[in-house]
């Protein structure tokens, strides 16, 4: 997992998130260096059956298709950030977060991180874990660890409702694909996704997409090899 704090940095470039990297569930910098061993461009062809051309429905499909042979552990989307909740009511279920905050970014923006179809974490954007959010304001008004995904949606309109946590709700991005849920048709308006896979236990694969118009248009892979 450790090779994931690379993914994030390419996100925060994308991205007004202040999360630190080290605190992050499932992304560990690593202190020693990551050496980079190739990297190589295509815009015409495939690589492991992601073909340049395709829609970004069949990419999908396809990163479906080779998750487990690859080890492809997550899948980041980037641009997808709204500004209006009910515009994600029916996507929050097909992401593994949800990162909440005011436009200019401040240090308690707020992350959610979903395992299992439940909460699993809840992070301040400064690092701070926290078991619910906000506290004080009831169950039906409050997110907490353990609960359903199911349920996230309406927890976070009675939240917004709530005046001194309504600005929390200026930028709400999700960028982690669950990739065992379906397709959102909203990530064919992404310039890019990225992900990685595993070559061996030193060896992984960084791997950008890049669409044009909802189609695969070139693929960036750079191989880095941990120490």
């Amino acid at each position: 997992m450790k090779h994931l704090a690379i993914i994030f940095l390419v996100l925060l470039s994308f991205s007004a998130c202040k999360k630190e990297a080290a605190t992050s569930p499932g992304i560990i910098i690593d202190p020693r260096p990551e050496k980079r061993i190739s990297s190589d461009t295509l815009t015409s062809g495939q690589q492991w059956g992601l073909t340049i051309g395709l829609s970004s429905a069949e990419i999908y499909s396809t990163i479906q298709e080779i998750q487990t042979q690859k080890q492809v552990g997550y899948l980041i989307v980037v641009g997808n950030v709204f500004t209006n909740l009910e515009s994600i009511e029916h996507k929050i279920p097909l992401y593994s977060s949800i990162l909440l905050d005011e436009k200019s970014g401040t240090s308690t923006g707020i992350q959610i991180y979903f395992s299992e179809n439940k909460v699993k974490s809840i992070f301040t954007n400064n690092g701070d874990a926290l078991s619910n959010w906000p506290s004080g304001t009831g169950n039906s008004a409050s997110i907490a660890v353990g609960d359903k995904i199911a349920d996230i949606y309406q927890k976070l309109v009675a939240i917004k409702g709530i005046g001194s946590y309504a600005s929390k709700f200026e930028r709400i991005s999700i960028f982690y694909k669950d990739i065992n849920k379906s397709y959102d048709p909203q990530m064919s308006s992404s310039p890019q996704w990225y992900f990685t896979a595993t070559l061996n236990d030193k060896r992984y694969n960084l791997v950008q997409l890049n669409f044009n118009g909802g189609n695969l248009s070139s693929i960036y892979s750079t191989v880095f090899e941990r120490p």
